[in-house]
C-alpha cells in the first residue's frame, strides 16, 4: 500500500491535536479545586461599565452551559459564582440606567435580585451535583435576563449613545 505524503501529514497532525487536548484535558483535571477555591476570593470589587458587566454575565452564562453540557459541576459553581458576585455599577452607569428608568427601577431592582439569587441557588445545586435544580435554577435566570432585556435594553442602548454624542459636541 502507497499511502500519500498529505495523508500521512494530515492524520499524524490530527493525532497530535487529540493528545493535546487529551493531556490538557487531564491536567485541568487536578486544577479543578483550586479554580474552586479561587471563585470564592476572587472576585472584581471595582465598579465597572454596564457594558462591561453584561458581556462578564454573558460569559458566565457560557460557562454554566459549558458546565451542564459536560456534566461538570465546578464549571457551573465557578459561573454562578461569578454571577452572583458580579462588579458594581459604576456611578455613571448607574445614573445612565436610573436616569433611564425612573420609576421603573423597581422592575429592574426585582430582575436583578432574582438573578442574583437564583444564581446563589444554582451555585448549591452544582455543589450538591442535582443536575435537574441546576437546569431549573439555570432556566430562571436566563428567562430573568431575556425579560431584562426584552424590557430595558434598547431604551438604555439609545439613552447611552445619546449621552456618548452629547459628550463628543
Amino acid at each position: 500500500m502507497k499511502y500519500n505524503i498529505n495523508t500521512i501529514l494530515t492524520g499524524s497532525f490530527f493525532l497530535l491535536v487529540f493528545i493535546g487536548l487529551a493531556v490538557a484535558h487531564f491536567q485541568n483535571k487536578g486544577q479543578d479545586t483550586d479554580t474552586k477555591q479561587d471563585v470564592e476570593t476572587e472576585s472584581i470589587t471595582q465598579p465597572l461599565e454596564l457594558s462591561t458587566i453584561m458581556r462578564m454575565l454573558m460569559i458566565d452564562m457560557h460557562t454554566i452551559n459549558e458546565g451542564i453540557y459536560t456534566k461538570n459541576f465546578d464549571l457551573i459553581e465557578q459561573g454562578a459564582a461569578n454571577i452572583n458576585n458580579h462588579p458594581p455599577l459604576s456611578t455613571e452607569s448607574r445614573q445612565l440606567v436610573q436616569g433611564t428608568l425612573g420609576e421603573r427601577m423597581d422592575v429592574f431592582g426585582s430582575f436583578d435580585q432574582t438573578v442574583h439569587s437564583r444564581a446563589d441557588s444554582l451555585r448549591e445545586a452544582a455543589r450538591s451535583q442535582d443536575m435537574n435544580r441546576v437546569m431549573e435554577h439555570y432556566n430562571v435566570i436566563q428567562q430573568g435576563c431575556v425579560n431584562c432585556h426584552t424590557a430595558f435594553q434598547e431604551e438604555i442602548r439609545r439613552e447611552c449613545l445619546k449621552r456618548q454624542l452629547q459628550n463628543r459636541e
